[in-house]
């Protein structure tokens, strides 16, 4: 399975930092020696200092992959959850009109599709053609037309090399003008796909099917509905397979900290050992005020930091604006906040902050229906 890298963020609310982007890798030279199974080993080198957009995200840490077809799919990244999915398509589909969103749909799917039938279906056989960066199969990326190889193929007509993938995908790049996030995701999948014409590299191919199958199941077509007259999946086990590598749901989906499992029924993570849960609000990770315990009575769930911390650590996230009831206090309101979703601050400090904020010399002069803001903070060394 592929090595997830995670970095948890915690936040002012129990958090976890959103999975970095694009699935990172470094930029082989494939070596292509014979194998069991067909499989394609590969020997990584460092890439060098002259490296493309696409491979300036490298890691040295990322593990060589053995590209198969029964590997197309391998994935440990766990399947984001519903509710994010639908607050990110709620954002990108806005002020798009339904014609030109179901054409984008209908395009990354087909183009989804091309790639997976190449590593998958036989025929195709993308492995077999083009592990090899001296095979003369990758003259079918690089142009269109009558193309004739002797003693490798017969005359045919290809209609689409590398360029044409390109294009299909910047017109979709088009229908959703200003969604920044998105556009990255799509020209990733052109950077990869132009990277790999261009240096005859398999593994550029390989993860251009990552980020296409991202989008097209986790973005455009979730739920996994085609538009009428899209082509079923090669292989059906990729349905429930997610990757992680688009930058349009990685701000939203968040993995579950160590310790704690998903209730479907109530849509909370529950740790099954204190029987403490949070939710995902807005990409945090958060344990709701009520959930509060205190750490000398309660063992601290692996992952969950509620330790006191000093005021200099503290930075202004957002500033909430709530109206005052009827009975209400000053310390009534911000009791819930200066805990700060399990994070203590000094109590003081942050009354302080608050009387500051509304302009306000005596906190016992407030009156109902007055709107008070309100500072969220994060504690910015939280890790």
């Amino acid at each position: 399975m592929m090595k997830n890298w995670y970095k948890f963020v915690i936040p002012v609310v129990i958090a976890a930092a959103a999975i970095g982007g694009y699935l990172i890798f470094s930029k082989p030279q494939v070596v292509t020696q014979p194998a069991k199974n067909n499989q394609v080993q590969e020997v990584d080198k460092t890439a060098s200092e002259n490296t493309s957009a696409a491979q300036e995200v490298a890691s040295a840490d990322t593990p060589d992959i053995v590209i198969t077809k029964e590997n197309l799919h391998m994935s440990d990244v766990p399947l984001p959850d519903k509710n994010v999915v639908e607050k990110v398509q709620a954002e990108l589909f806005k002020d798009v009109k339904k014609e030109d969103l179901e054409k984008a749909k209908k395009t990354v799917h087909e183009l989804h599709m091309s790639f997976e039938s190449g590593f998958v279906y036989e025929a195709e056989n993308w492995i077999k053609k083009y592990s090899d960066p001296n095979s003369p199969g990758w003259v079918f990326w690089e142009k269109t037309g009558t193309i004739e190889i002797p003693d490798y193929t017969e005359k045919v007509y290809n209609e689409k090399d590398g360029k044409w993938y390109i294009q299909q995908l910047e017109e979709v790049k088009t229908t959703f003008a200003g969604k920044t996030a998105f556009a990255d995701d799509i020209a990733k999948a052109q950077e990869l796909i132009d990277e790999a014409v261009k240096n005859h590299d398999i593994k550029s191919l390989w993860y251009a099917h990552q980020v296409l199958h991202d989008i097209d199941y986790w973005v455009l077509n979730y739920p996994i509905q085609y538009p009428k007259g899209t082509a079923a999946p090669p292989d059906w086990k990729g349905v429930e397979t997610y990757f992680g590598v688009t930058k349009t749901i990685e701000g939203l989906y968040q993995t579950a900290l160590a310790g704690y499992i998903y209730d479907e029924q109530t849509g909370r993570y529950i740790n099954k050992t204190t029987g403490v849960w949070y939710v995902i609000k807005d990409g945090y990770k958060v344990i709701p005020s009520e959930e509060y315990f205190d750490p000398d009575k309660v063992g601290i769930p692996s992952g969950i930091n509620i330790s006191n911390r000093p005021n200099d650590v503290w930075e202004l996230k957002e500033v909430r604006e709530i109206t005052v009831q009827s009975g209400d206090t000053l310390v009534d309101i911000i009791n819930p906040y200066f805990m700060n979703e399990h994070f203590r601050m000094d109590y003081e400090w942050y009354a302080k902050q608050v009387l500051e904020l509304n302009n306000i010399a005596d906190p016992h002069f407030i009156k109902a229906g007055d709107t008070l803001k309100i500072p969220i903070y994060i504690d910015k060394e939280a890790e």
